[in-house]
């Protein structure tokens, strides 16, 4: 480890807010990526029939368990026929509709932790889902942008000329380009998918990234170390990826939690308008748009999904607060 680096971990691990916040984002994602362990309607892993059997990862067909028709496996049904099983703590899948409530939207109660949506679903299980498609899309949003926009930038701000002059008009392209008309051409055309609304906020995403590390390559290939390489002999991949790139990623870092804020907000705000992942999928979003179509009668709806969501943007910001003053010069 460096010693720049270790003063700035040092830094970091100073702020009690930011380490707080980084376990209660660890916390979030960990229990989101073993949802099928905490809720789920199937057993995480069983014995049937002397076979070990993974319902909660595997899908399996119903004649595959003894069961008679098409559809489900219901795995209630195969309780007593398991020689052992382990169920999650609790049992309802965020796509299971509890056909045994008097009505769809139920409140917070000893069954339902935080009550039912407009279909009868249990919300608990929906925001969990929700929060790791929401951390993923995040996660995806950020590595695609960024790595397109360091690309683009880092090599139209090194070689200049021309090429700086023709990726400055892409970028002007891409930013003066309308996306909301073309979002809405988008999922008249195909169904929307997590992985296709990534891929278009990545579209117009990645430019503003591109601007800085253009700025960066600009500013570091005319210092003295860079001109030191050349005398030495470095080649022109050496000087870029050896010298250039490492010295120009310090700003780009600090605002790497933005961009992840950026993309969970964003697919939040589409769930919202009705044009982000198609139904059933569990999102925040959609929990909030029923919420504001129930807002009078089903207070959860709206509370849940808005603490899911308040709590990963303000942990986020608060990490990203942190990470710009370890790497402040001045610190």
């Amino acid at each position: 480890m460096s010693p720049d680096f270790h003063r700035r971990f040092q830094h970091f691990k100073s702020s009690k807010r930011a380490i707080f916040s980084l376990c209660v984002i660890f916390f979030m994602l960990l229990a989101s990526l073993c949802a099928e362990m905490i809720t789920n309607s199937s057993p995480i892993v069983a014995k049937l029939n002397g076979k070990i059997i993974a319902p909660a990862y595997v899908d399996y067909e119903r004649e595959q368990l003894g069961q008679e028709g098409a559809g489900i496996v219901d795995y209630r049904e195969l309780k007593d026929q398991f020689e052992w099983a382990i169920w999650p703590p609790l049992k309802w899948d965020p796509l299971e509709i509890d056909s045994e409530q008097s009505e769809y939207l139920t409140s917070p109660n000893s069954l339902h932790l935080m009550g039912t949506d407009s279909a009868g679903r249990d919300v608990f299980a929906r925001l969990l889902y929700g929060t790791r498609i929401s951390f993923l899309f995040g996660i995806a949003f950020w590595l695609i942008t960024y790595i397109v926009g360091i690309v683009i930038g880092l090599f139209t701000g090194f070689m200049g000329g021309n090429i700086d002059l023709y990726g400055q008009r892409l970028i002007e392209i891409f930013q003066s380009t309308p996306s909301f008309p073309l979002l809405l051409f988008i999922v008249s055309v195909v169904t929307p998918s997590p992985a296709v609304l990534a891929l278009f906020l990545c579209l117009f995403g990645w430019t503003g990234i591109a601007q800085y590390m253009r700025l960066e390559a600009l500013r570091n290939r005319n210092l003295t170390f860079t001109e030191a390489a050349v005398s030495l002999g470095a080649g022109r991949s050496r000087l870029l990826f050896t010298h250039i790139l490492p010295n120009s990623l310090v700003p780009i870092i600090t605002f790497s939690p933005t961009a992840v804020i950026s993309g969970i907000y964003s697919l939040a705000s589409l769930d919202l308008l009705g044009f982000g992942v198609p139904p059933p999928t569990p999102s925040w979003g959609e929990l909030l748009d029923q919420a504001r179509a129930n807002y009078q009668v089903a207070w959860w709806l709206a509370v849940f999904p808005s603490f899911f969501l308040f709590t990963t943007i303000l942990c986020l910001n608060f990490v990203g607060e942190a990470v710009r003053k370890a790497f402040d010069p001045r610190a």
